[in-house]
């Protein structure tokens, strides 16, 4: 089931298990089992756990991964949605997770420069709470640690600084195992096969991808589209077309504009359907088929939302790598040039480096005005 799938079934649960009693204030939505997935909802209320065991065919809490942090007993129909109080555990660690939002909006706007502040000192932060927090909210500080180590890595990654992006990559890691998170395992072992693939390694690069994909069925769709589109990237750098091209076909399945019960500035919320068709061109042209990694990228930049600033940016940068292999230099400079000044908006510093790269394969073509006018760019902006 979908979470909104989920959600209705509890729902009608809870109507079936109370009839004749308004159970309304204990309905859930897609956000609500989106949380119970990621572990913020520890302790459901009693009416809510008996409809979720219902639905779900179990007979214990247990068997759902559901304890209570305070081990005491509840009343049949105790409501669990009311705010944490100031001052508690909980609040702070509620407050750290809107601040993870902020932070991810901050990057887009902002740029990863002015989130990386943030992030940076919300790690300070959550280090000392990982030694002061109770014993039975330990889980929770170690997966907010883990998701804002994964942030430093991907920020640092945007900003070419790839050594410390591996370094928050591998911190994430250790806390994701530390309490067998499979959401965040595979995020930054995904995360850490695009660092490979990046650095020119696409067998490791690979490697990791496949890491990834071993906790699959246990993700929210839109990551299990992402590690696809990652997969299907890395076997392409490594030769494997026929492959990768399937995989992107498959990922299609779990495309997060097909799943709505994915909040924007989740995991892997971007990988939309022209997201991944943005890689497939990416993948015709490491194929060495520019003309048709040309069309496909056509139609799908469009379909890129413009605030994802970095995203397009790469879309276009594709392009102008398809139009430079397909012998059309004026074309790519004239694109690259669109690229590069979002890249500036968005101070992407690893677009920005990526398209110094292609510069210097056009240097051979400065006759060209547009040619010509990207190079002199490229130059001041880097």
């Amino acid at each position: 089931m979908s979470r909104s799938e989920l959600a209705d079934a509890v729902n009608a649960a809870l109507n079936t298990i109370y009839p004749g009693r308004d159970v309304t204030p204990h309905y859930v939505d897609f956000r609500w089992i989106g949380k119970l997935e990621r572990g913020e909802h520890r302790w459901p209320s009693e009416a809510r756990r008996i409809a979720l065991r219902q639905v779900l065919n179990v007979a214990t809490d247990a068997e759902l991964d559901l304890y209570s942090p305070r081990r005491s007993r509840e009343t049949n129909l105790a409501d669990d949605s009311t705010e944490p109080r100031p001052g508690s555990w909980d609040e702070t660690i509620d407050l750290l997770r809107e601040q993870w939002h902020l932070l991810v909006q901050n990057d887009k706007m902002l740029g990863p420069e002015y989130a990386l502040v943030g992030v940076t000192t919300q790690l300070a932060a959550i280090d000392g709470f990982l030694r002061e927090a109770p014993q039975a909210l330990r889980p929770s500080v170690v997966r907010l640690a883990a998701q804002y180590a994964e942030s430093a890595a991907w920020l640092n990654q945007s900003l070419n600084d790839h050594s410390t992006g591996r370094y928050w990559t591998r911190q994430a890691l250790v806390w994701a195992r530390q309490i067998a998170d499979p959401t965040m395992i595979a995020w930054a072992t995904y995360r850490s096969s695009q660092q490979y693939l990046t650095s020119g390694d696409p067998v490791k690069a690979v490697e990791q991808a496949e890491g990834a994909l071993r906790h699959d069925e246990q993700l929210p769709t839109p990551m299990r589209a992402a590690l696809r589109v990652q997969h299907a990237h890395a076997l392409a750098a490594k030769g494997g077309h026929r492959e990768a091209m399937r995989l992107l076909d498959d990922a299609h399945r779990w495309a997060a504009d097909r799943s709505p019960g994915k909040p924007e500035g989740e995991h892997a919320s971007y990988c939309t359907s022209g997201y991944i068709e943005v890689h497939r061109g990416a993948c015709l042209r490491l194929a060495r088929r520019p003309e048709e990694a040309i069309a496909v990228l056509d139609e799908a930049i469009p379909t890129i939302p413009a605030r994802h600033r970095q995203d397009f940016a790469t879309a276009l940068l594709n392009k102008a790598a398809a139009h430079a292999a397909a012998r059309q230099p004026d074309v790519a400079a004239a694109t690259a040039h669109h690229a590069l000044r979002i890249a500036r908006r968005a101070r992407s510093r690893r677009v920005l480096h990526q398209l110094a790269q292609l510069g210097a394969a056009m240097t051979g073509h400065q006759q060209l005005p547009e040619v010509h006018a990207f190079l002199n760019d490229i130059e001041e902006a880097t």
